[in-house]
Parts: C-alpha cells; sequence; structure tokens
C-alpha cells in the first residue's frame, strides 16, 4: 500500500522549466556572447543547483551571477502558468488519508523558496529536499526524506517528469511514477528509462491512486 508520495516540482506541480531556462539564458547568454540552445544547457549545465552551476563554471562572479539570475527567476516566475489543473486536490486528499507527502526537486533553495512562495504552497508538504552544488542527489534525498517519514521504499513512488527522476528514484529502489502530462515531458525518454507507471494526464494519475488508496473524493 502506497504510504508515501514523493513530488519533483519543475515540469510535475508547476509548468516552470521554462522559468529555468529562460532565466539561466539572460544570465549567462551576456558573458558567453552567444546564445545557448536547450539541449547544451540540459548536459552542460543543469543537474547541481543555480549555485553549484555557477561555481563551477564561472567561479570569479558566481555570487554576482547567481543574484542575477534569481533577480530574472522572480520576475519570470511572477510570469509563469498556474500550478498544474488538479495537482493540489490530489495532494490535499492524500493528506487528508493519512499519505505522508514530500517534494524533492533538483532547484537550489533560493529559487525554490521564491516559486512555493509565488504559488502559496510553501506549507503544504511534509518535508522538502532540495538539489545538491554538486549534482542530483534525489536518489539520497528520496531515502533521508522516507527514513525521517518512517516509511519503507516498497511502500513509496516518485512522481517526476524526466528520465533522470527514473533513474534517481531506481538508485533509491523506489518505483517511478513518471508525469509525462506538461508539454515539457519527453515520453519516449522517460519510457526508455524504464519507469513503473507513466501518465498522460493528471486525471490519469488520480485515478491509478484512487485504485491504491480508495476514492480521493
Amino acid at each position: 500500500m502506497i504510504k508515501a508520495v514523493l513530488f519533483d516540482f519543475d515540469g510535475t506541480i508547476a509548468d516552470t522549466l521554462g522559468v529555468c531556462v529562460d532565466a539561466f539564458k539572460l544570465t549567462v547568454e551576456p558573458i558567453l556572447g552567444r546564445t545557448l540552445e536547450l539541449d547544451e544547457i540540459r548536459a552542460k549545465y543543469f543537474g547541481p543547483t543555480e549555485d553549484g552551476i555557477f561555481a563551477t563554471h564561472f567561479p570569479d562572479r558566481k555570487d554576482e551571477l547567481l543574484a542575477i539570475y534569481l533577480e530574472h527567476y522572480a520576475r519570470l516566475q511572477a510570469q509563469a502558468p498556474p500550478l498544474v489543473d488538479g495537482v493540489m486536490p490530489i495532494i490535499a486528499a492524500l493528506k487528508r488519508k493519512g499519505v505522508h507527502v514530500a517534494l524533492i526537486t533538483a532547484k537550489g533553495a533560493q529559487s525554490c523558496k521564491i516559486s512555493l512562495e509565488f504559488y502559496g504552497i510553501e506549507n503544504e508538504f511534509e518535508h522538502i529536499e532540495v538539489g545538491g552544488s554538486q549534482g542530483r542527489v534525489k536518489d539520497r534525498a528520496i531515502l533521508q526524506t522516507l527514513e525521517r517519514m518512517g516509511v519503507d521504499r516498497n511502500d513509496a513512488v516518485y512522481v517526476g517528469d524526466s528520465p533522470k527522476d527514473v533513474i534517481s528514484a531506481h538508485k533509491a529502489c523506489v518505483p517511478c511514477w513518471s508525469a509525462a502530462w506538461l508539454h515539457t515531458a519527453d515520453p519516449a525518454q522517460i519510457l526508455a528509462k524504464g519507469p513503473e507507471r507513466i501518465f498522460y494526464s493528471i486525471d490519469e494519475f488520480r485515478q491509478a491512486l484512487e485504485t491504491e488508496l480508495g476514492s480521493l473524493e
């Protein structure tokens, strides 16, 4: 039985991947003097938190660039779409049923705070884990969160939208229920990593939870 549902943020709860990419481009492209393509950003830069990215690639200007990035991020976040329709009612219903709900994201602490406060959901999660400055640490964060909650890994699922989320969940020996309900998801790449489930709409996700837990009304 599912006793804990652990959520990713960008691309899962909110359509904010564009905010992350655009803020990064606005920060870094003036320094590089060229346009960065999305594939390059994902392959070369994304993985660590924002402070880790700037410390690695621009060590002499890391504090300055982080401040610039966060300024762009906050401005762009204010223009972002609403939360994924239906996701917060699901989270509320899970909590009413006594299911543990946590947020595990690769975002840095400051950008995560900006987003959660913008959407007014900073108090909706039992526990929040942000990313690591040296690289992705979601697998460790998943295990630490479950230990803190007193939940066995076999009684939890991780819900994320990327192939790397599947990898992280499997490193932690936790099933991955992949979120492919936003336009930013790439179902083919996700499926290549072998998630236990994949959902193309939030309604499909809700139905799967109801199969496990009963009605979420």
